[in-house]
This record gives C-alpha cells, sequence and structure tokens, in this order.
C-alpha cells in the first residue's frame, strides 16, 4: 500500500473488502464473543452499544493525537463497506480486553512474548529481536503481512488483522522494530487504565512511520498525552539500542537487556510499575478452566530467559527460533511459551533481523510453520 493515510486506508479495504466481512461475521457468532457478552440481549444490540462506546471513547483522542491514522481507520471501512460504528468497535476491543472491571469474566488470553539477542549475546555480533503473537484462536485466520510505503513517512512492513490500522509489529526502512505485548493493569481511572484514548496498535504504527531510532520511539511513547490500555513496547535498532518500555496509560518504564539478552511477557518487571499487576488471586474461569492469568506471563519469562541465558555468546536465529517454539518438555498449553490453550494461542510468530531489514513470520504456531521472510 502506498500514498497518503486515506489512500492506503482505501488500498487495505478495498483489498481485503470480503476477507474482513467474512472476519467479522466469524468473530461475532464465536463462542469467545459470546463469553464476553450478554447472552439476553440480540447480536445486533451489542454490535450497536460497541460501536457507539468505540466512537465515543477512541474518535476525538485518535483523530486529535493521530489524524493520519484516523483517515487511514476510515478509508478502511469506507472501502471494505463496513458501518463506521463496526471499525470502530473493532477497535475498541483492543481496549476493552484490559479492563479491569471485565477482564476476569473474559476467556484467559495470554498476549504475547517476546525476547532479544544482541550482538553480545550472539555467535556473529548480530541483533535479533523475536516475538510470539498470543490471542484468542478464533482470529488466527485472519491476520496479515503488511507492507507501506507513506508519501510522508518509512516505509515500513507490519503484522496485523485484516481490518486493523494499526499494528502488532513491524520494522520500517531505518531499521527500527517495534513489536508489544498487552500490558494488564491493575487499578483503574486515572493511574494505569482508562477505556479513552488511543489503543497500543495505532501508537505501533505511528512509530514505525515516523521514528528512525529507539530513542526517537522513546521519546514518542513516553510523551505520548492520551494513551488507553497498558502495552509492553519492544524496540531495537540498527544501532543496537534495545529495550522493553513498559507503559500503562499515565506510567512508565524502561527496562534493558542485560549481558546482551532481554525477554518480555505481559507482567510489570520494574520496580516502578510492579505495583500496576494484577493481584495472584484473580482467577479466569471458563468451562473447566480456574486459571490465574499473571501465571502464564511469569513462567514463560522465566523459561525464556533461563533458555536465552544457556545459549549466551552463541545465539543464531535458529536459537531464537527453538525458544519461540519452545514447550518446556511437555504437552503445550497455556503456560508455554509457544501456547496452545482452549481459548488462545500463539497466532504468529515473527523474527526480526534490523541490521539486514528482514522480517520473518508464520502464520500459527512456530513449532509447527515455517517462517517466511520478508524484506523491506
Amino acid at each position: 500500500m502506498q500514498g497518503n493515510p486515506a489512500e492506503r486506508g482505501f488500498q487495505q479495504g478495498d483489498l481485503l473488502k470480503d476477507k474482513i466481512h467474512n472476519m467479522f461475521d466469524i468473530v461475532f457468532h464465536s463462542k469467545m464473543f459470546s463469553e464476553v457478552t450478554s447472552k439476553l440481549i440480540p447480536l445486533s444490540i451489542i454490535k450497536l452499544a460497541l460501536g457507539i462506546m468505540g466512537k465515543k471513547n477512541l474518535k476525538k483522542s485518535i483523530q486529535q493525537i493521530l489524524p493520519g491514522q484516523f483517515e487511514k481507520m476510515i478509508s478502511v471501512g469506507k472501502a471494505a463497506d463496513i458501518r463506521r460504528n463496526i471499525i470502530y468497535g473493532a477497535h475498541f476491543l483492543e481496549v476493552m480486553s484490559g479492563d479491569p472491571k471485565s477482564i476476569y469474566k473474559n476467556p484467559p488470553v495470554q498476549a504475547c512474548s517476546m525476547i532479544f539477542a544482541t550482538p553480545e549475546a550472539t555467535s556473529d555480533d548480530s541483533m535479533i529481536f523475536g516475538r510470539n503473537y498470543d490471542f484468542p484462536n478464533v482470529l488466527q485466520p485472519f491476520q496479515v503481512v503488511r507492507e507501506e510505503s507513506p508519501e510522508d513517512g518509512y516505509k515500513n512492513i507490519n503484522f496485523t488483522q485484516y481490518p486493523l490500522t494499526g499494528s502488532h509489529m513491524g520494522i520500517n526502512e531505518e531499521g527500527l522494530a517495534i513489536g508489544y505485548n498487552y500490558g494488564r493493569s491493575w487499578k483503574k481511572e486515572p493511574l494505569d487504565f482508562k477505556l479513552k484514548g488511543v489503543p497500543g496498535t495505532f501508537i505501533v504504527q505511528e512509530v514505525l512511520e515516523t521514528c528512525a531510532t529507539t530513542q526517537e520511539a522513546i521519546n514518542f511513547i513516553t510523551k505520548f498525552p492520551d494513551r488507553s490500555n497498558g502495552c509492553h513496547y519492544g524496540l531495537m535498532d540498527i544501532s543496537g539500542d534495545t529495550c522493553v518500555i513498559e507503559t500503562t496509560s499515565t506510567r512508565h518504564a524502561i527496562r534493558r537487556p542485560e549481558h546482551g539478552i532481554l525477554a518480555h511477557t505481559n507482567h510489570y518487571q520494574t520496580e516502578e510499575l510492579k505495583d500496576a499487576n494484577l493481584p495472584d488471586h484473580i482467577r479466569f474461569k471458563m468451562d473447566d478452566m480456574d486459571i490465574s492469568p499473571i501465571e502464564s506471563p511469569i513462567r514463560r519469562y522465566e523459561r525464556e530467559i533461563k533458555l536465552l541465558a544457556k545459549k549466551k555468546g552463541k545465539i543464531t536465529m535458529d536459537t531464537i527460533k527453538t525458544i519461540l517454539s519452545d514447550h518446556d518438555n511437555r504437552e503445550p498449553d497455556d503456560f508455554t511459551i509457544c501456547t496452545h490453550g482452549i481459548s488462545a494461542g500463539t497466532l504468529g510468530s515473527i523474527i526480526v533481523l534490523p541490521q539486514v531489514r528482514e522480517f520473518w513470520v508464520t502464520d500459527d504456531h512456530p513449532c509447527n510453520t515455517a517462517y517466511e521472510k520478508f524484506k523491506i
């Protein structure tokens, strides 16, 4: 896709029109969606309410702060012949899934892992950024690698869902890579979570289009005036500058690699933000499941950093692939790095090599799917 934001949005919506309609039909009639909505209210009313809430909580912030991304979002809907309230609602689901008032009723969504190796830890002085994208299983068929050439920004390759304006991970022509893990926070407004504001996927995409270095991205994210949901943003540029920015709606803290390695899942690890984590006593309950939503992020992180440390100084791309595919020598489940949960799992896996601008992607579990290379 190329051109101004409206042109790129129109190209996306036009190209994926049938796929977007099919996606909405399947998602809105899925078990996942029924589990988080009232069975007593007709689906048409639920979709209408979702759209109204999305417009109320997202429109002003996105339109004022990221007008280009707003134009792109509206144009996707126009080209795909999707009612505007549905487009607002689709983007609002990202925010709603972190609402402390309702999150504990939702199906478990473990929500991603990131691992990093800098020249100090690799076998050939390379830099590698890997990420597993974990989200509800129903969304697996509807993800896409998108190449964009903005007329007034950096060309980039990113990974996203069919109707979305923003993205989950990408790399731009300057060699800046960014990905994000969902940040589940405990405290609501005004400290760590609010329904109003800009979702993290929009911020990821804006960084890809406007920032050339990790430091530029740090400045943009930490000074962003209206974040909604919490996110953990992973960054790596061609100089080797690597970090994770832990954020809530109003706070942030930064983690750096130690001895060339870094890993991050979905829990706040910095001293400044540890109080944002969900308490251990909070449970996810659905069907025969009864698990702590903080348990999986902790266990996945501990396994990731152990495997990285074991190979430190000898890490290669194959090492990163092996870690992202890891089942900890048992049957995979909600707690393995390559996640195989009942309602959610690893939908895709990405490895970025910033120095050579390569973007390697699977569109399913990395344990049974080969990576495909894209190059910017």
